[in-house]
């Protein structure tokens, strides 16, 4: 946490990091058969932060997607600019995050795994990612992918997880 405090913060193009790691994580997508769909704007998005700190949230929920993906899903990150914002979002065709866990996912040492992966998570990834998002002054959430806003009962199409950052 106070490591946070302690580093230098710099201006850098958002996109050009986020492209470079979709590039290094599409390699892990495809050894599971999992669809990976990067949709960046072409014009730079420029933000001031530690651009090694928010990289980790970004690899985090790019690898949380995929290890819930089954070979034939997909995973899409994409962003865009709203005026002083920029918002990046990764979401996946995986089985969505039980209703129950939504409130709770941010929260340290809490893991919605398979329990044939039991031990091999912390349950601090989005803990952390939040932390650091926070720390720039940008908010993170996760929602599941409905077929229609109107029946929040129908089964999810998977889970969506947003960062928005200040520009």
């Amino acid at each position: 946490d106070s490591e946070l405090v302690k580093e230098e913060e710099e201006e850098f193009n958002l996109l050009k990091t986020l492209s470079n790691l979709c590039q290094y994580l599409s390699q892990q997508a495809g050894e599971k058969g999992v669809d990976f769909i990067i949709d960046l704007p072409a014009d730079p998005i420029s933000i001031n932060g530690l651009e090694a700190r928010l990289a980790q949230v970004f690899v985090n929920l790019v690898t949380n997607a995929i290890s819930f993906c089954e070979e034939g899903d997909a995973v899409r990150v994409w962003a865009r600019r709203r005026e002083n914002r920029v918002l990046v979002v990764v979401e996946d065709t995986g089985p969505g995050i039980p209703e129950q866990a939504l409130a709770k996912v941010f929260k340290r040492f809490y893991s919605e795994r398979p329990q044939a992966e039991f031990g091999q998570h912390s349950g601090l990834g989005l803990a952390i990612s939040k932390q650091i998002v926070e720390a720039h002054g940008g908010v993170i959430w996760a929602e599941n992918i409905r077929p229609t806003a109107a029946d929040p009962t129908s089964e999810p199409l998977g889970a969506r997880f947003v960062v928005g950052l200040p520009v």
